[in-house]
């Protein structure tokens, strides 16, 4: 259940989705993540989790289990999106004024204690501050991984 029109070509697909990735990451889950309280949704994280994935479900349909490396990789890439560019959304977007080297020292970097918890609803999660790092990079490999294994399959 390859090609839906015989033109497609994987350069074209990869490019269309990872475009559709990035904005989806960078305006609407940004969006999302800016203005709803994790304090007032139970499972917050869990749920924000789900809605990068969501949208990369299709892929399967339409392309067949074969391409899950894209589909899983898509959705990861749209996690960076919004774990690398949620305050540049906000300035950009929203025009929050927000200490950029700061935020990006918190997230690249082991040296920042943040006063609040991943909640997977059952699970709940203080970050170290090598969590957000090792995190972030392992994404970076995995998207990075993924994407080769997706592109050198015929």
């Amino acid at each position: 259940m390859k090609p839906l029109v015989k033109s497609e070509t994987k350069l074209n697909l990869l490019t269309i989705l990872l475009l559709y990735s990035f904005f989806y990451g960078f305006i609407l889950i940004n969006w999302i993540d800016l203005f709803a309280s994790p304090i007032h949704v139970p499972g917050y994280h869990l749920w924000l989790t789900i809605v990068y994935f969501t949208p990369f479900i299709t892929v399967l349909f339409l392309r067949g289990l074969e391409d899950w490396e894209l589909a899983l990789s898509l959705g990861l890439f749209t996690s960076l999106m919004n774990d690398l560019l949620y305050y540049i959304a906000g300035r950009l977007l929203f025009g929050m004024h927000v200490d950029l080297m700061s935020f990006y020292r918190c997230q690249l970097l082991p040296v920042c204690e943040k006063p609040w918890e991943f909640d997977f609803l059952f699970i709940k999660l203080k970050p170290y501050p090598l969590l957000m790092p090792l995190s972030i990079y392992a994404r970076v490999i995995l998207v990075y991984t993924l994407l080769y294994k997706w592109w050198r399959e015929e």
